[in-house]
């Protein structure tokens, strides 16, 4: 799972604890992930767990807010030429989720059921990544790329919502749905980009 290498926690006992209990989140969900099997899978004592941690919540929810998506992988720096910068971007959001599609579609629901694992909002990492392609799709229309009648935020989910949606259909239906990244550019150009 490449997103549990990418935990923001530079002690290791700490991020082993992190990463085994987002492991079993998405193995067995909230219930079934106990702090037992944390502190096993993790290589710990169960008391070295709750030196750590005040309980089972207090450690998920923390492990949640510091998942951090490799955020150089998905970012770069635009060339000049807006379809081939975009198609670039594209590639690596698609590369970032296609690598980590089954734990994703495994702890979505999770979050779902239990809103209190992440009441603090979204996970730093998620919100910097959305913020930064955010920003780059504002520098695009304050450059005169792309029209102005639509907010960057907005952009966003219209560029990568059919990327999420593919791997939740493919995830929960068990559909392998082809996506033509070059044809998803083109057609969300079509009607954003200036001239």
């Amino acid at each position: 799972m490449y997103l549990l290498t990418n935990l923001d926690e530079p002690d290791p006992t700490r991020a082993a604890l992190l990463r085994s209990g987002l492991e079993l989140l998405a193995e067995k969900g909230y219930k079934g992930a106990t702090t037992r099997e944390i502190a096993q899978r993790a290589g710990v004592s169960e008391v070295t767990l709750f030196r750590h941690y005040k309980n089972k919540q207090t450690l998920l929810s923390e492990a949640i807010n510091r998942i951090s998506p490799p955020v150089n992988q998905a970012l770069f720096v635009p060339k000049g030429d807006l379809e081939a910068d975009l198609l670039a971007l594209l590639e690596a959001i698609s590369s970032l989720i296609e690598a980590n599609k089954g734990f994703v579609v495994r702890l979505l629901p999770e979050l779902m059921r239990h809103p209190e694992l992440h009441a603090e909002g979204p996970a730093s990492g998620f919100a910097h990544t959305f913020a930064a392609v955010g920003g780059f799709f504002g520098r695009c229309q304050q450059m005169g790329l792309l029209r102005l009648d639509e907010s960057p935020q907005q952009m966003v989910i219209a560029f990568v919502g059919p990327l999420v949606a593919r791997v939740l259909l493919s995830g929960v239906w068990g559909l392998e749905l082809p996506f033509d990244l070059k044809a998803h550019v083109r057609s969300f150009l079509e009607g954003r980009k200036n001239g």
